[in-house]
């Protein structure tokens, strides 16, 4: 990965390469930005720049040796940390390396649920342990094999549970000499405040808009520049979800939506029910992007009842969809149907039970969306 093929953020680029050239090389630092923002390409990037044999004043050279290798993953002195499913067999990354580096290479934006999909764990947790904190401490102790830097990219450390923040504090804190640390992960909550005062926080903020679009069409060529922008708008800056919605994954997340928000309208609990047992099967992050998109909806349906047709971006089905679902909605229980969209999601990202929060939810926006029929009754 070199600094060229990121998408957005030139400015931050311009910096990160401005302290390489100056020999201001932080011994760790953490790429914290939301899921789809391009934290882990970024590391990627710099780890390439530090490696590379013959680096330019912009990026690296992409020609050497090192940028070979690394362009594949495969430096010597390129060393991958990332989550698993931990259990008695398994206890370190290594066997999973090949998998790793074909999951970033087909898409580097990668994220927790689709590593989860591409290790067939379903609903599994990922996790990194004392053993891999181990193996940190192994591969650092070894000199570097061409001479130079060695680099230890810890991906997603938010995963890390706390013996392995703890096994590698000292080596965090004093490593080798040439040796970088870099970490790139979208949440710094469940990180050990030792582990955050020994890196430096690079702040990656989500591509704007036109970025987004930019990107969508250049790979989806087919789409119009209207479709493009539509996308970007509902996307927030998540890349992953901008090209998710281009291939056409929206329009099922639509109609899996109108359904159930219908079945709980007309209070056909069977429709309900089976719509939750489909929401269980999915993985964590599609329940989520289910409520984002549903809060996207919701504000749609917003604009529309604050009669400001030029702000809204929703187009055919989806448009029709909001203006007729407007029609059972005043302002008060659009409300209160974000509130409880919003507590969902933020239930999702706390492993509640996906059937049970759908179903309880849905019992909750049948009486809502049914609010504005007793208000006038």
């Amino acid at each position: 990965m070199q600094f060229n093929k990121i998408i957005g953020h030139a400015a931050l680029k311009a910096r990160l390469i401005g302290n390489l050239r100056e020999g201001r090389i932080p011994h760790a630092q953490f790429f914290l930005g939301p899921r789809g923002s391009g934290a882990l390409p970024l590391a990627l990037a710099y780890g390439a720049y530090l490696l590379c044999e013959q680096p330019g004043e912009g990026d690296g050279c992409g020609q050497c040796n090192a940028c070979k290798m690394t362009a594949k993953l495969a430096h010597p002195d390129l060393n991958l940390v990332f989550p698993i499913f931990l259990s008695k067999e398994v206890r370190t990354c290594e066997p999973f390396a090949g998998e790793w580096r074909a999951a970033v290479l087909e898409e580097p934006y990668l994220d927790d649920e689709g590593w989860r999909v591409r290790l067939k764990g379903e609903n599994k947790q990922l996790r990194m342990g004392v053993d891999i904190a181990g193996e940190v401490v192994r591969k650092l102790s070894l000199k570097a094999f061409a001479g130079g830097w060695k680099v230890m990219l810890i991906w997603l450390p938010e995963l890390m549970d706390a013996y392995m923040a703890n096994k590698i504090l000292k080596v965090l804190e004093e490593p080798e000499p040439r040796t970088a640390f870099l970490l790139a992960g979208h949440s710094n909550d469940r990180m050990l405040p030792t582990i955050l005062s020994r890196t430096q926080l690079v702040k990656v903020a989500s591509p704007d808009p036109g970025e987004v679009a930019s990107a969508v069409l250049q790979r989806f060529p087919g789409l119009s520049g209207e479709q493009a922008r539509g996308i970007a708008a509902r996307s927030e800056g998540d890349l992953l979800e901008a090209w998710a919605m281009a291939e056409g994954r929206e329009a099922e997340s639509f109609l899996f939506l109108r359904d159930w928000l219908r079945a709980c309208y007309a209070r056909k609990w069977e429709e309900a029910v089976a719509a939750a047992d489909q929401f269980a099967k999915m993985g964590r992050e599609p329940q989520k992007g289910l409520m984002a998109y549903a809060l996207y909806l919701m504000r749609q349906c917003m604009l529309h009842l604050q009669d400001l047709p030029q702000l809204i971006t929703a187009g055919g089905e989806e448009r029709a969809f909001v203006q007729k679902f407007s029609t059972v909605l005043d302002m008060a229980s659009l409300e209160a149907v974000r509130a409880e969209l919003e507590a969902a999601y933020g239930h999702l990202e706390r492993n509640a039970n996906p059937k049970v929060l759908l179903l309880d939810l849905g019992y909750s926006l049948g009486s809502l969306l049914r609010a504005k029929e007793g208000a006038t009754g």
